[in-house]
């Protein structure tokens, strides 16, 4: 099995990378390319010059302009997005209702540790509860998630919170059919998003949840801090951002879009970072080769530390990520999965990610267009000299 071939006109220099390092860990905070980075700083520079004029009259048109992009992008009506700091700040925009904080909500048991966190903080304040649904790994046969989940929704419950892509496992999980399984049971469903926008080819419309949320820093290039919320209309009269400043009372659009003096520049150039991919490569070359990459680097890392990888399906919930079980107890020569990524970091400068979930680490890459497959050959050396 060969590496795919690279995509046409890549180049290290078309992002700020570091030449020293191997980076290998898109999934955690993206990088953007540098036209995105200068546009940002120009909007910057504009709003420095004269802040009420850029906030008050430039910036209005420009927050629909990506709002239209972004709707566009991800297949939702315009009218139910709303922009975010981050996919964890729109699940607490809906955690805060006060008949979710009462109830059962369900949570994925490979839920972002964020995630995880602020359901329970609800519950806490509250008087409901929280548990996990169990998914084991290596997931063998995508029907099995559904069936899990099914089986949890069973007993009824105040929300359901479903990963689109797990964080450290990398799985893409299917959704559509786990919002059918919500409906069937009378569930409100979120679709954590963090990691699909730019990874798949979204269509929140078609999925069908209550409310959907993504990042737009980690695979579409956008800037970090921004994320998006879309909200069903059943749902809009009662959603609201965390911030709530003089709109909060009048329509959802409204309340999102005005929140003070946060810096609105990362969503503004949103419909850059969507163009500049589309301009050097087009977003399904790129997905292709992701998916490929990501195929190919697990075939080097499950026979270079001979375990598996958490897709047992043979690729069909792998998208631009892999991740592979770490051999032995890592966990008796570290103090934690992040003592050991460290390490890799100061002595390899390789970034990657490592993750603890059903009793074993697991270790992440993420196949953005710079990755060399020389790379993960050093990778899989790296985690291997940590275990000796």
């Amino acid at each position: 099995m060969h590496p795919p071939q690279p995509l046409d006109g890549v180049s290290p220099e078309l992002w700020l990378l570091d030449p020293t390092w191997s980076f290998l860990n898109a999934g955690s905070f993206g990088l953007r390319l540098r036209e995105v980075y200068e546009a940002r700083l120009a909007l910057l520079g504009q709003m420095d010059t004269q802040p009420v004029e850029f906030l008050e009259r430039t910036a209005p048109p420009l927050w629909e302009r990506a709002r239209a992009a972004l709707a566009d992008f991800v297949s939702a009506d315009v009218e139910g997005l709303g922009f975010v700091a981050n996919a964890t700040e729109g699940i607490d925009a809906v955690l805060v209702d006060a008949s979710i904080r009462d109830g059962r909500v369900l949570v994925g048991d490979q839920a972002y540790g964020a995630v995880k966190a602020a359901s329970q903080w609800g519950a806490n304040l509250g008087s409901g509860h929280v548990e996990e649904v169990k998914i084991p790994l290596p997931v063998e046969k995508v029907e099995d998630v559904v069936a899990m989940w099914d089986a949890a929704l069973a007993d009824g419950a105040a929300l359901a919170i479903v990963d689109h892509v797990t964080s450290g496992t990398a799985l893409v999980q299917p959704v559509a059919e786990i919002v059918q399984r919500c409906r069937a049971h009378d569930v409100p469903v979120l679709i954590d998003g963090a990691h699909a926008p730019g990874l798949l080819d979204l269509d929140i419309a078609a999925i069908g949840a209550d409310w959907y949320v993504g990042n737009l820093h980690k695979w579409v290039g956008a800037p970090s801090g921004a994320g998006f919320i879309w909200t069903a209309p059943q749902h809009r009269d009662r959603t609201r951002p965390l911030a709530l400043s003089h709109e909060c009372a009048d329509s959802y659009e409204a309340a999102f879009m005005w929140q003070g003096t946060r810096d609105v520049t990362p969503w503004l150039v949103l419909p850059e970072a969507i163009q500049a991919v589309s301009n050097r490569w087009g977003w399904t070359a790129l997905r292709q080769w992701q998916h490929e990459m990501a195929m190919w680097s697990c075939a080097q890392l499950v026979e270079a530390l001979g375990t598996e990888p958490s897709d047992g399906t043979g690729g069909k919930m792998t998208a631009a990520m892999t991740s592979v079980r770490i051999p032995g107890e890592p966990w008796k020569q570290w103090a934690d999965r992040f003592a050991m990524r460290d390490a890799i970091a100061s002595r390899h400068k390789i970034e990657l990610a490592i993750d603890d979930l059903a009793g074993a680490w697991w270790v992440r890459l993420s196949m953005g267009p710079w990755v060399q497959p020389e790379e993960i050959g050093r990778a899989a050396d790296a985690v291997k000299e940590c275990l000796v």
